[in-house]
């Protein structure tokens, strides 16, 4: 029951019609017994130093931040996890005792997905990633920072990639090599490699028919991942799996990202079974509109 004890989060950020984060978290909150309340806030310019004054007098025991803010919130924190300061941005803040502390939970959330869903390996692997954007930037750096074997990045931009590439071999260890996304790149590099991962928004809903690769480079002892949840099942693993790779898709990092953030707010572990049970019926119900 909501009251004036009842404990906040909030999730800032423009626009947020689409986020199934209240959906997952308010019903880890009802689980677990806890008695809080978690707010999707739809903010496109954030006066930070008024938005922050007003959560800390409100019972607010943290947010998430989505863009635009990811970056921007940085210089309002007092203290930054060191690895959310490597990887250079923030999506999610605990508020305590009047101070604020920003980590970042996507690459955690992946690598927790890979640990939890697959035999995958991390220190024994090579990684191709596609796309040099926020996403790839959170996992990369957590790739490198558990000692992947080898990393590659790459993006239609090849001086992004190339800049990715830099921050995450001088700032976490050297493994780490930028390409650009293209046909002979992919050739060259893929029979190296042990793990695809798509961080791009290709085959994202409502554009689900296209894929950022030919599916002829796949081979089927590749384990390939797609971030996209929406729709759960994207052309490039529906591909993958007809040619007998294993798959992972992106709902398991968008629950285990959220049960770190639940952790950090909450000091308590996650329902993170029921968490990915009432997204992926919410998911489901959807496509069959």
């Amino acid at each position: 029951m909501i009251d004036i004890n009842t404990r906040l989060v909030g999730l800032l950020g423009y626009p947020l019609g689409h986020s199934l984060s209240p959906l997952m978290h308010n019903r880890a909150f009802e689980l677990t017994g806890l008695n809080c309340l978690y707010l999707p806030i739809e903010v496109e310019n954030i006066d930070y130093r008024v938005l922050l004054a007003g959560m800390k007098k409100m019972n607010f025991v943290g947010f998430n931040i989505t863009i635009p803010g990811k970056v921007d919130i940085i210089q309002h924190l007092d203290t930054i996890d060191p690895l959310a300061e490597k990887i250079g941005s923030v999506n999610t803040v605990k508020i305590e005792n009047g101070r604020l502390t920003g980590y970042n939970t996507d690459g955690e959330g992946f690598v927790s997905s890979l640990n939890s869903e697959t035999e995958c390996v991390v220190s024994d692997s090579s990684f191709m990633i596609l796309g040099a954007g926020g996403a790839c930037r959170a996992i990369a750096m957590t790739l490198a920072d558990r000692k992947a074997k080898k990393i590659v990045i790459a993006n239609r931009t090849f001086s992004k990639a190339k800049e990715l590439c830099h921050d995450i071999n001088n700032h976490i260890r050297d493994c780490c090599t930028p390409v650009e996304l293209s046909t002979e790149a992919l050739i060259q590099h893929m029979p190296s490699m042990n793990v695809l991962v798509n961080t791009t928004n290709i085959g994202l809903y409502p554009n689900a028919d296209n894929t950022p690769i030919d599916s002829k480079l796949l081979r089927k002892d590749l384990l390939v991942a797609d971030i996209v949840y929406n729709p759960i099942r994207t052309k490039i693993l529906i591909e993958a799996e007809k040619i007998g790779c294993l798959t992972l898709s992106g709902v398991g990092m968008f629950i285990n990202q959220g049960a770190e953030a639940f952790k950090i707010w909450t000091g308590k572990d996650a329902p993170i079974w029921e968490m990915r049970e009432i997204v992926q019926q919410f998911l489901l119900d959807q496509q069959q509109e």
